[in-house]
């Protein structure tokens, strides 16, 4: 089953700066894939168009079958289930490692169970009450994808995950997000610019260029 599907997509700014040009593509549930490509290559004009917080001038995106953007349709970001971590992570520095993850929650019985289970995923237990400005970088990057998961996405969408991180983490949260991932069998598309971050995790690749 395609949860994602992507057919002849271009995108241009001001009718002239020309950033994707007739992609195609598909992603399977459960698969992890990675866009590989230089700066300017396309690489987050594709994720945001994939989230609803771009318009292509051409081309279709479907999830699960659905169409979210077309010629005349697009679906807010809201309705496509799809969650998205930014490059910054963007945690709310005034919360702390419980409010940030569930924020995103019902407010449903079986939520504190689903909050536990994802700080264990995660490998965060004891951290519940720490804020952002108390953790390193990759603590905030699994805090910021708890987060996320928690919304119950079809399609995790991933800036840049591993370009904030020195060498020693990067390997080690690389196979973390992975085994997060493969956990909860959720789909997961990422961008990068270092080919290894993708060789490392990623189940399918693809390259823009120009």
């Amino acid at each position: 089953m395609n949860v994602l599907e992507v057919q002849n997509l271009s995108k241009s700014y001001d009718g002239k700066v020309e950033a994707l040009r007739s992609c195609s593509f598909q992603l399977q549930k459960g698969s992890i894939c990675a866009i590989v490509g230089e700066s300017g290559s396309g690489k987050s004009t594709m994720l945001r168009l994939i989230a609803g917080l771009e318009r292509p001038n051409s081309g279709t995106i479907r999830i699960n079958g659905a169409l979210m953007s077309g010629d005349d349709f697009i679906a807010a970001p809201q309705e496509r289930k799809t969650g998205l971590v930014f490059q910054n992570y963007a945690l709310f520095p005034h919360l702390t490692v419980r409010q940030n993850i569930q924020f995103g929650m019902s407010s449903s019985s079986s939520s504190e169970d689903q909050f536990e289970e994802l700080m264990r995923l995660i490998k965060m237990e004891g951290f519940e009450k720490a804020y952002p400005s108390e953790l390193s970088g990759g603590q905030q990057q699994r805090v910021a994808i708890a987060r996320t998961l928690a919304t119950h996405p079809d399609l995790l969408l991933l800036d840049e995950p591993f370009s904030n991180l020195d060498a020693a983490l990067k390997t080690d949260l690389r196979q973390q997000i992975k085994s997060i991932v493969k956990q909860l069998d959720t789909t997961m598309l990422f961008i990068t610019h270092d080919l290894v971050d993708a060789l490392d995790i990623a189940d399918e690749i693809i390259f823009l260029e120009e």
